[in-house]
């Protein structure tokens, strides 16, 4: 099978560039497609975590002996459960990178009544990096 390379392929290849070889996370409603890419990575095993909370502890941890970490979550409440260990890991500056999966945009301006929200289409944790990062945007 011929498929093409995309950016969920591009993203996984600097990671592994980098030195990440494991990467954590909760499968959710928005990165499942995501999540292919990163099973079918040759260079980088899937961790599959119990909740968000463990999967960023666990990438603190890997930060804390790998050259940085990976950690994948959902929108809304997968993002606010890891949001914790997320802040750990900033107190200690340590190179965690908090990976998010999103329903498509035009779905989150239409205000479009999503899985795990109240149809508002906006991420319940953008204030939070917001005061962390004030020149933090959305990818």
């Amino acid at each position: 099978m011929n498929k093409s390379y995309t950016v969920a392929d591009y993203l996984l290849d600097r990671l592994a560039q980098i030195g990440i070889r494991h990467f954590f996370g909760v499968p959710g409603d928005y990165n499942l497609q995501f999540l292919d890419h990163v099973i079918d990575h040759q260079q980088i095993t899937w961790v599959g975590c119990a909740n968000e909370l463990n999967a960023a502890y666990a990438a603190d941890g890997y930060a804390r002996c790998k050259p940085a970490a990976a950690l994948l979550t959902t929108f809304g409440v997968g993002e606010l459960s890891a949001i914790n260990g997320i802040a750990g890991s900033y107190a200690e500056y340590l190179p965690v990178i908090h990976i998010v999966g999103t329903p498509a945009l035009r779905a989150q301006r239409a205000g479009d009544l999503l899985h795990h929200s109240l149809g508002m289409g906006t991420s319940v944790i953008l204030p939070v990096w917001r005061k962390r990062s004030p020149s933090l945007r959305p990818a």
